[in-house]
C-alpha cells in the first residue's frame, strides 16, 4: 500500500451545512476552505505514517481550486482546476493502491443527508450505472477507481454518505464527521476530535485494505442520467450515441472509459450553462 489517492468534496467536512462555507460568496468559505486543508492533512499523516510514499490529492468541489496549497502537507501532489476529463477522479488511471472520498450524500436519498446533491445540484436528479440509482458521487468515484482495481477504502462525510456507501462497498472504512438533521442542519463534532477521527480511521482503512475489493462494474456501461429540464436533455442528445429515454432523461452505453469522460461532459460541462 504505497500510493494513495484522495478526492476531496468540501461538504465531506465537519460543520458545513449551507452554501454560507461551500460558495465562494459565503460569509465562511474562507473559514470552511482552511479547515478543510486541515482535514485532509489528517488523512495524509496517516497515509505516511502507515508507510506510504505517495498521496494524491484531487480537489473536486466546485470551480475545483479551493484548497490553498501551502495549507496542505508538504508530501502531497494536489490536482487543482476544473479543465479535466474527469469530475472528481482525474489521474486515476495512473495507478494507485488505494482510494480515500471526502464526500456527502447523493441526491433524495436519505432525509438527513446534509446538503445531499449528485455532481451538479441544480442539474441533475438522478444518475444510473447498469439501472443501478447511484446519486452518491463517491459511489460513482469508487466504480471508476474500481475500473481500474483501486479499492475505495475510506469515506469521510456525514453519517448518510457512509451508510450509502457501505451499501456498496460494506468493508469500507466510514468516518461520520457529522450527522445531519435534515440537508442544511447538522450535529458536527469539534474539528481537532474530527481530524482525530479521520486519522484513526484512515489508519484502519490502510491495514485492511487488502481485503476491501474494488468496485468494478465491468468492462461495458449504461449510463442513464434524469435533468431538471428538458432542455438539458435535449443538449446532450447533441452527443452522439446519447439515447433520449424521456423527455428529461437520457443513456449512453458504451466502453467504460469512454462513459466516465461522458459524465464530465453531461453533468456538467455541457448543462452547465442552460
Amino acid at each position: 500500500m504505497k500510493k494513495v489517492y484522495i478526492s476531496a468534496d468540501i461538504e465531506g467536512i465537519s460543520d458545513i451545512v449551507t452554501g454560507l462555507s461551500t460558495m465562494r460568496s459565503g460569509h465562511d468559505f474562507g473559514i470552511a476552505r482552511k479547515r478543510f486543508a486541515k482535514e485532509i492533512n489528517a488523512a495524509v499523516r496517516a497515509c505516511f505514517d502507515f508507510g506510504c510514499s505517495d498521496v494524491t490529492i484531487c480537489e473536486g468541489h466546485a470551480d475545483m481550486e479551493n484548497l490553498i496549497i501551502e495549507d496542505l502537507d508538504p508530501r502531497i501532489r494536489l490536482i487543482s482546476g476544473a479543465m479535466r476529463q474527469s469530475l472528481q477522479m482525474e489521474g486515476i488511471e495512473m495507478g494507485y493502491d488505494a482510494y480515500i472520498s471526502f464526500g456527502h450524500a447523493g441526491a433524495g436519498l436519505n432525509i438527513d443527508g446534509v446538503l445531499n446533491h449528485c455532481y451538479n445540484g441544480r442539474k441533475i436528479y438522478n444518475v444510473r450505472l447498469n439501472g443501478q440509482t447511484m446519486n452518491t458521487e463517491t459511489i460513482i468515484n469508487a466504480t471508476i477507481a474500481g475500473h481500474y482495481g483501486i479499492p475505495l477504502i475510506a469515506v469521510i462525510g456525514d453519517s448518510a454518505v457512509v451508510r450509502e456507501v457501505k451499501e456498496f462497498v460494506p468493508n469500507c472504512e466510514g468516518v461520520a464527521v457529522k450527522e445531519g438533521l435534515s440537508r442544511h442542519c447538522a450535529i458536527s463534532y469539534h474539528p481537532q476530535v474530527c481530524e482525530q477521527m479521520i486519522y484513526d480511521g484512515v489508519s484502519i482503512a490502510l491495514k485492511k485494505a487488502a481485503d476491501i475489493k474494488p468496485l468494478d462494474l465491468g468492462s461495458q456501461i449504461t449510463l442513464e442520467i434524469d435533468y431538471k429540464e428538458t432542455s438539458m436533455a435535449d443538449s446532450a442528445c447533441l452527443v452522439p450515441g446519447v439515447v433520449r429515454l424521456a423527455p428529461r432523461t437520457i443513456s449512453y452505453s458504451g466502453e467504460a472509459k469512454t462513459v466516465f469522460k461522458l459524465q464530465n461532459l453531461l453533468i456538467y460541462r455541457l448543462v452547465d450553462t442552460i
